[in-house]
């Protein structure tokens, strides 16, 4: 296990990641391959939702729960490393591009916002906040007494 910040990183778990202003990062699918990566307002979607599939010792590939896809931006190789600020947020740095986080395109905080790889920069577009998804499956319905036949 791999503490990071206060989230506890875990196989076979799925997580939110999101900005400082409460967006999480969200696969949008497109018709054709591919799709983008943008911020949304959480809404307990598989698309909101990511596993950390462990490469390396704080090196991880970010598998979406609904499309099974990595984070790859740009090409990156899909490796990123998941680096705690003394704030308590993360960094998710690429493993094969030197310098360069998950960003939002702009500086942006708002819903629909692109994120990007970007060179490490002090502002807060780059700082993250991991959070494990409680398991939200229903439970069967109590099976009722079987009624006598008539």
């Amino acid at each position: 296990m791999k503490t990071v910040a206060q989230t506890v990183i875990e196989a076979d778990r799925f997580y939110t990641i999101a900005a400082k202003g409460g967006s999480v990062i969200q696969a949008v699918e497109k018709a054709t391959n591919g799709g983008d990566i943008r911020l949304g307002k959480y809404e307990h979607k598989p698309e909101q939702e990511w596993a950390f599939v462990r490469e390396g010792d704080g090196v991880y590939r970010i598998r979406n729960r609904a499309s099974g896809k990595l984070i790859d931006l740009m090409m990156t190789s899909q490796m990123w490393t998941v680096e705690p600020t003394p704030a308590g947020t993360v960094r998710l740095r690429s493993s094969w591009a030197s310098g360069k986080c998950i960003d939002t395109v702009g500086m942006g905080a708002n819903d629909g916002a692109i994120l990007q790889i970007w060179q490490e920069a002090a502002g807060d577009d780059q700082l993250w906040t991991i959070s494990e998804v409680k398991d939200r499956a229903k439970r069967a319905p109590a099976k009722k007494a079987e009624e006598p036949v008539v």
